[in-house]
């Protein structure tokens, strides 16, 4: 029998979710590599290529029912899966796999994820399908908190992201001195201090400005459509760097983030970098790495303030972290036996 992973963003273009997968599959039993199924509605054979531990099922009806019944568990593997302040299009995905896994009677766990949005845990469809979840394993302290005062039926143990198991094992390049690296999404939206804040790299010793675009896609409030609407001038100074993998990532000196995973691969490439805490997720993702939080509401933020006394994470706290995401993979392997 298979473990089925029920999320279905992989693929889409996104280097977090790469990074949180790989972490998942260095942490598999050899035995259940090649027994992962995952349905999907992106490219199949470019993610057969980079994963060929799993085998990538078309995101259709009959693929979902029969991927389920046939497997000896469901898994919520990673991301963000609690939240609708956006849309609810994962609320709906969520819903459904939860109504296939009862029909067929199988087990549902979450594993290394994370709340954006503490409304959406008020949602009865989303509440009945972490009600059904054997165990859910948080990405953070944060998420577990909230989780468990909001539904405490389920059975909650906080843990770390599964990129770090894959940033412990082949670190990003190191942070480069005079580089400053902007990785930015906004979800579907502009942010009201993002002038303020490209203007605050005047007072440091940059020599380089580059714009990571950690998603592929022209999503708007994504890295590439940020960067086309910044004013000529301000465009003309940052360097606008596509990443697909973690080797291209442009470490920066000073980073400013309001990427979950861009910050964490910016905490493991030694930056010094300021977060945007424009969700609960990224809230959690400066707490877990010590970073400055500009709060998501505010304007006009000190940056100098901020960038001033933000230091790299210390690497010990950030192995400490790859050992909470080992451990909970370990407990998910054991109960699925």
């Amino acid at each position: 029998m298979s473990i089925h992973i029920g999320h279905h963003f992989f693929g889409a273009g996104n280097l977090g979710d790469d990074l949180m997968l790989a972490g998942f599959l260095r942490a598999a039993p050899p035995a259940w590599r090649g027994r992962l199924t995952c349905c999907v509605p992106h490219d199949r054979a470019a993610l057969a290529a980079r994963f060929p531990e799993v085998q990538w099922l078309p995101y259709e009806p009959g693929a979902r029912e029969q991927a389920i019944r046939s497997c000896a568990a469901w898994l919520g593997l990673g991301g963000a899966p609690f939240q609708s302040n956006v849309s609810r299009w994962f609320v709906d995905h969520l819903a459904e796999e939860g109504r296939l896994c009862a029909a067929a009677g199988k087990p549902m766990y979450f594993l290394g994820v994370g709340v954006q949005d503490p409304a959406s845990l008020e949602l009865p469809e989303l509440q009945a399908v972490i009600r059904q979840a054997r165990r859910v394993w948080t990405r953070d302290d944060a998420s577990a908190d909230l989780l468990a005062d909001r539904i405490p039926s389920v059975t909650v143990a906080a843990a770390a992201d599964l990129a770090h198991l894959q940033l412990a094992a082949l670190p990003p390049p190191r942070a480069e001195a005079g580089r400053f690296t902007a990785a930015l999404n906004f979800e579907f939206a502009e942010w009201p201090g993002l002038a303020g804040a490209l203007r605050a790299t005047d007072a440091l010793a940059v020599r380089e400005r580059v714009w990571a675009a950690q998603e592929a896609r022209d999503l708007p409030g994504a890295e590439r459509w940020l960067h086309a609407r910044l004013p000529e001038s301000e465009r003309a100074r940052w360097r606008l760097q596509p990443v697909e993998t973690l080797a291209a990532w442009p470490s920066g000196e000073w980073q400013l983030s309001s990427r979950y995973h861009g910050t964490l691969i910016g905490a493991w490439a030694g930056s010094r970098a300021v977060v945007i805490g424009t969700n609960a997720k990224l809230r959690a993702a400066a707490a877990e790495t010590g970073y400055p939080l500009a709060a998501g509401d505010d304007p006009h933020p000190a940056w100098t303030e901020l960038f001033g006394r933000s230091r790299p994470p210390d690497p010990a706290r950030l192995q400490g972290r790859a050992r909470l995401a080992a451990q909970a993979c370990a407990e998910f392997f054991a109960a699925v036996g």
